[in-house]
């Protein structure tokens, strides 16, 4: 494979070059950025990367015909942006996270002798997470208006914006399994839930995609409301349900795919999920029914049918 990229790089008219410990840099005509690529036999580490004084690397290439796990992964050096490339499944694993689909799209147009510039490539890299920042933006929103009313820990200014009640809900404001999600009690509350949500929103939405990212926040943060109001008599809110359901579908989506649960991801989230949960059983105040329920919804939508990445 990475004879072929070679091949279709200098007939493209890259400069390439062989340099120490096995590694090949790549260089575009009037481009002083390049590229270094190595092919990694099985059980081999990293070696280090050696490259001329007046030469940049920005993207590492790494050919994995034995495949990618995590203490492949923690051998990065934190300097540059790594794509670990599986051979034998085809994904692409960068690190540190970045959207793959356009070098995806660059590797694939080398094979077929069509190089694009890296400048081009890079300018694709992009990826906006836009429901996430939506989240993100609306709860803060939310508990301004709720400070500016009165007070987010205040009774009435919860009920008032649409907090969990049992009675209320039964006397017919459902919407309220909808909009408890929005509410925070408190700064610490909303800091600690758009702490998570800015963690693992954009790399679930990326996965997953805008549409299956929308339904999935939403359908968990209800589903964990739900759960909640038949299994508590509390008043509750806060976005944890939704991000309980990212959890959800994130350990079912890595489970599913071998390369991923080897490359650690599901195991970490299984680790967070757990901590979080018995954190819920023993600190007082913390809506673990809605947790719970956040989380099953997550991974039933997830179980539903194969959720493919964007």
């Amino acid at each position: 494979m990475l004879e072929r990229i070679l091949a279709a790089l200098n007939q493209a008219g890259w400069l390439t070059q062989v340099l120490p410990n096995g590694w090949l840099g790549a260089w575009e005509p009037l481009n002083e950025r390049g590229m270094a690529l190595l092919t990694l036999s099985p059980g081999e580490t990293l070696p280090p990367l050696v490259v001329p004084q007046d030469a940049r690397v920005g993207d590492i290439l790494v050919f994995c015909p034995g495949g990618v796990d995590s203490a492949l992964l923690r051998q990065v050096d934190g300097i540059h942006q790594y794509w670990f490339w599986d051979l034998r499944t085809g994904e692409i694993f960068p690190y540190p996270q970045a959207n793959s689909q356009p070098m995806r799209h660059w590797l694939e147009g080398s094979l077929q002798g069509e190089v694009r510039s890296l400048a081009e490539r890079k300018a694709s890299r992009g990826y906006i997470p836009i429901f996430t920042y939506t989240f993100l933006v609306l709860n803060v929103l939310v508990f301004l208006l709720m400070e500016i009313a009165g007070g987010s820990t205040h009774t009435d200014v919860l009920i008032a914006f649409g907090a969990k009640v049992n009675s209320l809900i039964q006397q017919g404001e459902v919407w309220r399994l909808l909009t408890a999600n929005f509410i925070h009690i408190g700064l610490m509350h909303l800091a600690f839930n758009l702490y998570a949500l800015w963690f693992l929103g954009p790399f679930a939405e990326e996965l997953f995609g805008h549409g299956r990212f929308l339904v999935l926040y939403l359908v968990s943060g209800v589903g964990g409301t739900l759960s909640s109001f038949l299994l508590s008599p509390a008043l509750s809110a806060g976005a944890s349900a939704a991000i309980f359901g990212l959890l959800g579908a994130l350990i079912l989506y890595s489970w599913r795919h071998p390369q991923l649960w080897r490359s650690g991801l599901g195991m970490n989230l299984l680790v967070v999920t757990a901590v979080n949960l018995v954190f819920g059983m023993i600190q007082p105040g913390i809506d673990n029914y809605a947790h719970l329920g956040g989380l099953v919804c997550g991974a039933v939508i997830a179980a539903l049918g194969e959720i493919k990445t964007s």
